[in-house]
């Protein structure tokens, strides 16, 4: 199981340096990709300001995805992160992926401060075509 923050996903839909790269090692696996129902917020509102023309793309990829609720669970332990860096939907990427547990192979992300608090907690981290 694979979990996509939207960082990832943008790449997916609008063409960034990284996006052939992702692209190559998300074919590479056979699990399920999954990622926070934020994403279907974020990713739209990314491509709002970034490239308005490839909003018609958005709900082919997102359809892809396992996309978890932000229900209490996630939303308190979200709240209770000890990093005082860690933005507020970074904190609910993170604690939807946790939800995953031992089930989580990967959590791809290209944000710093999300890589370092999601290796934190003990998630493996990738960002391929990252330098």
């Amino acid at each position: 199981m694979i979990y996509l923050d939207s960082s990832a996903v943008v790449k997916l839909v609008h063409e960034e340096p990284e996006s052939g790269d992702l692209e190559s090692w998300l074919s590479g696996d056979e699990g399920p990709l999954v990622t926070s129902a934020l994403t279907e917020i974020e990713v739209e509102r990314a491509l709002r300001r970034s490239d308005p023309d490839a909003l018609p793309l958005v709900p082919e990829i997102i359809d892809g995805l396992y996309r978890f609720d932000i229900d209490v669970a996630v939303r308190q332990a979200a709240a209770r992160f000890a990093e005082p860096t860690l933005r507020t939907l970074d904190a609910v990427h993170l604690a939807t992926a946790l939800e995953f547990g031992a089930e989580l192979d990967a959590f791809v992300c290209y944000d710093r401060r999300l890589l370092a608090a999601a290796t934190t907690q003990g998630i493996p981290v990738t960002s391929p075509g990252s330098g």
